[in-house]
């Protein structure tokens, strides 16, 4: 139990290290693209204004002047085309990747809107009609730019990388420190547990053999059978917590797994219940779909019966009290048991707490100890399987599925 919960601690702390570590970077890396397209879109209109002249900086505007844009630092180039769709002018002076005949080319292309979106690779452009009738399509090449978000998105990623590796080991060692007492502790109440429950295995069995005693001398009375029933529902008790303790342990060579006849178990369970489901005046069925098998711990599976078979029995409840047992394959060929029962109109229940140690329903009247459905889903999950709980209506149904 203490493996798991340490896993889920470093696994709930490396995934919050890691959203937080993708959010950072990834928040930086997309307000650094977004710079990129803005600036674009400013120098493009700072092109498309200039036209085909070469002019230079704004006059009274230095090179630290927030606003000031200088075009003769950029590599673009700007093309004026008539309105009879021949090119007019061409200012490619500051393009060295592109021959002229291939800005032409382009320039012509976003004129006929056979190039469309305003991008075109690394390069960025903008067409534009102004008042002497000519048409101004620019380019602008953001491939530099574009290099050097990429070197730091590496960067910047390769970093991130390293420091999740190493704040992941740091919680993997620290969490084996910091969980260390608790380990210690949760050793301790396993090993009182088990010794408590073998210690007060002799006593009740002495007290059984002497309420057997008595009723032979003295004959069966209510104080007799009374007794009979808090030792077995102390008997009952113990015997789940040690297999709750020794569940929790995940030693799988504890618990031995083999091929077994499905059958076999679950008709021994129905048998010793079908008396019992009578006295208490409960519809009993059950069903179970072909000679079925599977790899597993008989004794468990047994158990898990009797547990599911024992919960019904006791809170099987309203005017037709009925119960029912199926076992078959689904339709992905898997072995699934279901127990439903239907319960009182006035029975409480929370579904998502039922399988919770010691959860008891708040309405409830029965004796009990709240261990055997815990019992149950440890069980279930040693087994790699899954249990559902579906309460509708006054009926309350548990599907159980192993892989």
């Amino acid at each position: 139990m203490l493996k798991k919960l340490r896993l889920k601690f470093i696994l709930i702390s490396m995934a919050s290290i890691l959203f937080v570590l993708f959010l950072t970077i990834g928040s930086i890396n997309i307000a650094n693209y977004a710079s990129i397209e803005n600036s674009s879109n400013d120098i493009l209109t700072e092109i498309i204004k200039e036209g085909t002249d070469d002019i230079g900086p704004v006059p009274g505007g230095g090179d630290n002047d927030p606003g000031h844009i200088n075009l003769r630092q950029e590599h673009y180039f700007i093309v004026s085309i008539n309105n009879d769709g021949t090119v007019n002018k061409i200012n490619n002076r500051h393009m060295f990747i592109l021959s002229e005949e291939e800005c032409k080319d382009l320039a012509l292309k976003v004129y006929s809107n056979e190039l469309s979106g305003g991008k075109y690779n690394d390069l960025r452009y903008r067409k534009e009609t102004k008042s002497d009738g000519l048409t101004y399509v620019g380019f602008l090449d953001l491939k530099e730019r574009f290099d050097s978000f990429n070197n730091f998105l590496l960067l910047s990623s390769t970093i991130s990388i390293g420091a999740f590796v190493i704040i992941s080991c740091l919680i993997f060692f620290a969490s084996k420190i910091a969980f260390k007492s608790s380990e210690e502790a949760y050793k301790k109440q396993k090993r009182f547990i088990t010794n408590a429950s073998h210690e007060l295995k002799t006593p009740l069995t002495i007290i059984s053999a002497d309420i057997d005693l008595l009723e032979m001398d003295h004959g069966k009375n209510e104080w007799s059978e009374s007794i009979k029933d808090q030792v077995k529902r102390l008997t009952d008790m113990t015997n789940n917590l040690v297999t709750l303790s020794k569940l929790e342990e995940e030693d799988a060579s504890r618990f031995p797994l083999a091929d077994f006849s499905i059958n076999e178990v679950a008709n021994k369970a129905i048998d010793a219940f079908k008396n019992n489901f009578k006295k208490e005046n409960i519809k009993f069925g059950h069903n179970i779909t072909g000679n079925l098998t599977m790899y597993g711990n008989k004794y468990l599976i047994d158990e898990l019966i009797y547990i599911f078979l024992d919960n019904s029995l006791k809170y099987t409840g309203g005017e037709i009290k009925s119960s029912y047992f199926v076992i078959s394959k689904n339709n992905k060929g898997k072995i699934e048991f279901r127990f439903s029962n239907t319960l009182s109109k006035d029975y409480e229940i929370d579904p998502d707490q039922i399988l919770e140690r010691f959860y008891r329903s708040p309405s409830t009247k029965k004796e009990g100890s709240g261990i055997g459905l815990s019992v149950a889903e440890e069980i279930v999950t040693l087994h790699k399987g899954k249990i559902k709980v579906d309460k509708s209506n006054n009926s309350i149904t548990f599907i159980i599925t192993f892989n």
